[in-house]
């Protein structure tokens, strides 16, 4: 009776032991699909990072383009005296505080015109 039971437990055994190969294999791969994530979540931050700071440059650079003084500064027509006369009041203007949303919209409007020919 003793030796019906030992052919059961064999296979049984054999069986449980395969299980826990495979476990401990996904366990492992999961260690290392864990790692791997952490090192994507470090890169997506970082991209992040420096999308952000090119967003800002293209802002400051818009703001550039779009510039009244930047217009006068390239103005070939103008005489020195008169180009520097322009340049002083613009940017005295420019450089006062304004409403930002006001400000954008302004500025939007610039480059749509200027792009639009």
């Amino acid at each position: 009776m003793v030796v019906t039971w030992i052919w059961v437990l064999i296979p049984l055994a054999a069986i449980g032991v395969k299980t826990f190969k495979e476990w401990l294999k996904f366990k492992a791969q999961q260690r290392v699909l864990g790692a791997s994530t952490h090192d994507l979540e470090k890169d997506v931050a970082a991209l992040q990072k420096e999308n952000e700071a090119l967003n800002e440059r293209l802002q400051n650079l818009e703001a550039i383009v779009v510039s009244q003084t930047w217009d006068v500064l390239h103005d070939k027509a103008l005489p020195p005296a008169a180009q520097e006369r322009r340049v002083a009041t613009i940017s005295h203007r420019e450089l006062a505080p304004t409403d930002q949303a006001a400000e954008d919209q302004q500025r939007a409007a610039q480059l749509a015109r200027r792009l639009g020919g």
